[in-house]
């Protein structure tokens, strides 16, 4: 593990070599039957190249379904950097298809709006009170930024195969920002004497970021992401 733990570090990792399958909402990879309300904390610790913490800052994360309206909704607040503040609302339907993201960003008076059809995205900025719209082409059967990561503890992947999932990511040169993931091993800690807990490992690729994700395979939520991107690397815990 320490090996793995300092390669990773790194960042001495092959890159995927096969051609991977894709996963697009209402496939049948998602086992629905995993979805559940939760609300959970996370600690973030962001690092430059030479190890030194950047910053760090904890993030609430809830999620939960109206069977009603036929919606799953997922939220987030943080503060970062220090004293800024941020929220974001996440909508989709019971398929996870995106329907609408609202983004606030307190301090700098800037909030986006977000509107998602079949094969484009809307989104709607309001900073300080001067508005602007812009629409970016997608390809059918995408996932949306803010709300992507929970999801992956929901997937039935099958070790040793590469899946992807198209993203929507507003803040990237292109709008498609697509996940690249890898069931590569099992992991389990002895976190209280006769108490095991078992975890699936995900190893994915996402933009310039690669890095390695456990999944409680108890609750199907992601308890830690080691990474690194250029420049540095982070590391999130779940508290």
């Amino acid at each position: 593990m320490k090996v793995f733990l300092t390669l990773l570090l790194l960042g001495i990792w092959r890159p995927f070599t096969s051609e991977p399958l894709v996963i697009q909402p209402g496939d049948r990879i998602i086992r629905y039957d995993r979805i559940r309300p939760a609300h959970e904390f996370y600690k973030n610790v962001i690092r430059d190249s030479a190890g030194n913490i950047r910053y760090e800052f904890m993030m609430e994360n809830m999620s939960f379904v109206d069977s009603a309206k036929g919606r799953i909704i997922f939220a987030r607040s943080r503060q970062v950097p220090a004293g800024q503040f941020s929220t974001d609302t996440s909508v989709t339907d019971l398929q996870l298809k995106p329907v609408r993201m609202h983004e606030i960003h307190y301090q700098r008076g800037v909030s986006f709006d977000m509107e998602f059809g079949a094969t484009a995205a809307t989104v709607i900025t309001d900073r300080k009170g001067v508005m602007s719209t812009k629409e970016y082409p997608m390809k059918a059967g995408y996932f949306e930024d803010n709300m992507i990561e929970y999801i992956f503890g929901w997937l039935a992947l099958k070790k040793g195969v590469v899946y992807r999932l198209d993203n929507f990511n507003k803040d990237t040169p292109e709008p498609s920002d697509p996940y690249e993931l890898e069931y590569v091993f099992d992991d389990e800690w002895d976190l209280a004497p006769g108490h095991r807990t078992l975890y699936r490992v995900f190893r994915f690729v996402h933009g310039k970021t690669t890095g390695h994700i456990w999944i409680d395979n108890e609750t199907n939520s992601i308890v830690k992401t080691v990474a690194v991107f250029p420049g540095g690397s982070y590391f999130l815990t779940r508290q």
